[in-house]
């Protein structure tokens, strides 16, 4: 395949589509491997998410166009020259087609190269089909913002057509870049004017003082971020530290935790007096943590192996379960979470999620909380299994927090992705009752 911006691009999309890789780690891994400009490597993660994204839109308008049957490559191909077509406006037809039939001709042959032209052709000198012409709203929303059916379905009845299409509308958004300052290597104005130093437009907040949002360069590529001053992290995940609510000597596990981003924070915040016991399941991870632990040179966190299913032997004042999910809130980063999911794996999920919680309630102090937390916006995996949990428990209850926009208090926080323009995310505090 020719290292064309246009050929990487196509590679990753099959590596994400057809082989299970990841979009954010494939997109990273062709980014450091081969020498490309800025402007290239905006063209390329824009072709590369910006495909997967919209598949199902991008379906939607090579279907008429379709005269017999293509092998599925073929149709990928397709569907990221259309995406040029349909939403990138400085790109000229004449680059996508040459580039498309290049690529076609080198996996397939000369045929194959004069069958994408044709398309190709056909489809710029033709009227789209209108995804507002599809009568069923819940199917249009499917289409126009490329998410399954059933999904949509089921959103619908949860949050009505409304809430459901302004949630798909954001994951079509650009992602916003925050970061998370470093409080043990410094103050926030200290940070924040290494980063202009660097370049880099800064905007702290409004409600999380160590939240930070920046613009510019990539943020790996800065001194702060190699140097440990700041780490990369959504800002509804940073209300989750924000929420726990830590006094300065809590020993904390955070028993779901790689890559570490959370355990960190709570380390930074119960520095140097508190403790975090950080684990994961899969022992190669451990390693990505306590790279994390040394570049933010934090002396009060270690990080070990163990599946959270089974017994731990210490007692903590709070644990954070941060589950294990099917992770529909972060659908803007991770895309191909939409295609993979189904409503059976959801089911076991929500199991494996509570026998998470079952075995950590042991280990709770009594007057001890468990923070439970998760990246996605199904109330299967949310309300649901936290209730679940509360019936099964009586020696535990809900432990209310202020809503960090409104001030209320509040049970249980559900962050949509267009609240804040970030994540979607779920957290619930839950107390072990002291007799």
């Amino acid at each position: 395949m020719t290292n064309s911006i246009r050929g990487l691009a196509f590679e990753t999309i099959q590596a994400i589509l057809d082989e299970g890789a990841y979009s954010n780690l494939e997109i990273n891994e062709v980014l450091s491997t081969y020498e490309i400009s800025d402007l290239d490597k905006g063209l390329f993660t824009e072709l590369v998410y910006g495909t997967v994204k919209r598949k199902y839109t991008l379906d939607f308008y090579l279907k008429p166009f379709l005269k017999t049957k293509i092998k599925g490559w073929v149709r990928e191909l397709l569907w990221m020259s259309i995406y040029q077509y349909v939403y990138l406006d400085k790109v000229p037809d004449h680059a996508i087609i040459n580039e498309a039939v290049e690529i076609a001709k080198e996996e397939g042959g000369y045929y194959t190269g004069n069958v994408v032209n044709g398309i190709l052709r056909n489809i710029m000198r033709s009227e789209l089909p209108d995804v507002q012409d599809i009568q069923d709203d819940k199917k249009r929303i499917a289409i126009q913002y490329s998410l399954p059916k059933w999904l949509v379905d089921h959103w619908v009845t949860h949050y009505g057509l409304e809430q459901t299409e302004a949630i798909a509308q954001s994951f079509l958004e650009p992602v916003a870049t925050t970061v998370r300052a470093n409080i043990t290597r410094g103050s926030i104005d200290d940070i924040i004017s290494a980063l202009e130093k660097e370049s880099y437009i800064v905007d702290r907040d409004d409600v999380l003082p160590f939240c930070l949002h920046i613009s510019g360069k990539p943020i790996v590529n800065s001194r702060a971020f190699k140097d440990g001053l700041v780490s990369i992290q959504d800002k509804s995940s940073m209300f989750v530290a924000h929420i726990m609510d830590l006094n300065r000597n809590d020993s904390v596990l955070d028993a779901c935790s790689a890559p570490g981003g959370k355990a960190c924070h709570i380390a930074e915040i119960l520095s140097p007096e508190g403790h975090v016991d950080a684990t994961d399941i899969h022992d190669h991870k451990i390693k990505l943590i306590d790279f994390n632990i040394r570049k933010l040179r934090l002396k009060n966190i270690e990080a070990y192996q163990h599946d959270a299913t089974e017994p731990y032997v210490t007692q903590y004042d709070k644990i954070l379960v941060d589950a294990p999910c099917s992770g529909f809130g972060v659908l803007r980063h991770k895309p191909e979470i939409k295609y993979t999911q189904s409503k059976n794996s959801i089911q076991s999920l929500v199991e494996l999620q509570l026998q998470i919680l079952e075995n950590v309630k042991h280990n709770v102090k009594p007057g001890g909380s468990i923070i439970y937390s998760t990246c996605t916006i199904e109330q299967m995996e949310n309300e649901n299994v936290v209730y679940t949990f509360l019936k099964q428990n009586k020696d535990f209850e809900f432990e209310p927090f202020q809503h960090p926009m409104t001030g209320e208090m509040v049970k249980t926080l559900q962050i949509f992705p267009q609240d804040y323009h970030s994540d979607g995310f779920f957290i619930a505090r839950i107390k072990r009752k002291e007799s």
